[in-house]
């Protein structure tokens, strides 16, 4: 009787029901295959074997059961594998990051892994599976993906490290929105409102609640000294509306700005978007 080994440092419950329920969504699969479950050493183990109902109707099943098993394993390796190889790797290399963290990364990770490229990622995984039955009857799952299946191994850290980057991107940006949204608090107004002009990426304009120009001195005086910083227009921006600390801003624009969710951010409530005034207007020309 043909049987195939499936090993894995999964539980030993945890791998059993995961095989079952994989057995379960194929057509005939809980009349093909048999499971039987145990334990060596740290690995466990689910022994598929055809069915001796199987064997007595048909003789010509063990194809059609190498090939049951190969997709079991494709699934398995995309699905619980992969996820904790992820965990490991994160929580290895990012010590720093909670457990929370490191499984909500995780699985942001393998959920980007099932978009675009997911279906030719599974039959390539599917095909290394189905060859390796042809000549095994043992597969252990963590091992024939790290070294059996290194491009996807690669796919999988690369993936990850997308993600962290995001997530620790995100993080020093709300820690600077709390940082600026303190210097607001703090700061008694100067003024009780700006207009701020986007024409374009780089170059927008202050007016103040009359419309008229912010004047270049009056925003020296206010900024003081940043002669030989390295600012970029937002930071300039953003130092402007924090010293001024206005009462009311009105952003008025034909694109929304990157820099507007900022200042939307730091300055929540006193913020108003405009697109449809002769200042807007003013803009298109």
């Amino acid at each position: 009787m043909s049987t195939i080994h499936i090993g894995s440092r999964q539980t030993l419950a945890g791998l059993h029901s995961d095989v079952s329920q994989e057995i379960a969504q194929l057509d005939d699969g809980r009349d093909l295959i048999e499971v039987k479950q145990r334990q060596l050493g740290r690995y466990s183990f689910v022994d598929c074997s055809l069915s001796a109902n199987s064997i007595r109707i048909r003789s010509d099943l063990e194809e059609r059961f190498q090939t049951h098993i190969s997709f079991i394993i494709t699934d398995l390796i995309l699905g619980r594998i992969s996820k904790d190889f992820l965990y490991r790797i994160t929580r290895i290399d990012h010590p720093y990051l909670s457990k929370e963290e490191a499984w909500s990364l995780t699985d942001r990770a393998l959920s980007s892994l099932r978009g675009e490229g997911y279906t030719r990622r599974r039959q390539e995984i599917q095909r290394e599976v189905r060859a390796f039955l042809t000549e095994n009857d043992q597969i252990l799952l963590e091992g024939f993906v790290r070294f059996r299946l290194k491009d996807y191994f690669q796919e999988l850290k690369e993936a990850l490290e997308k993600v962290i980057d995001h997530f620790l991107a995100d993080k020093e940006y709300q820690e600077f929105i709390k940082l600026l949204q303190y210097f607001v608090d703090i700061q008694e107004p100067r003024v009780p409102e700006v207009h701020v002009l986007f024409y374009d990426d780089d170059h927008y304009r202050l007016l103040d609640e009359e419309e008229k120009p912010l004047e270049q001195e009056y925003l020296q005086r206010v900024l003081g000294d940043l002669e030989g910083e390295d600012l970029k227009y937002e930071d300039l921006l953003l130092s402007a509306l924090i010293t001024l600390s206005p009462q009311r801003i009105i952003l008025h624009h034909t694109d929304e700005p990157e820099v507007g969710k900022t200042i939307v951010n730091v300055f929540k409530e006193r913020v108003t978007f405009c697109r449809d005034c002769e200042l807007c207007r003013g803009l298109k020309g």
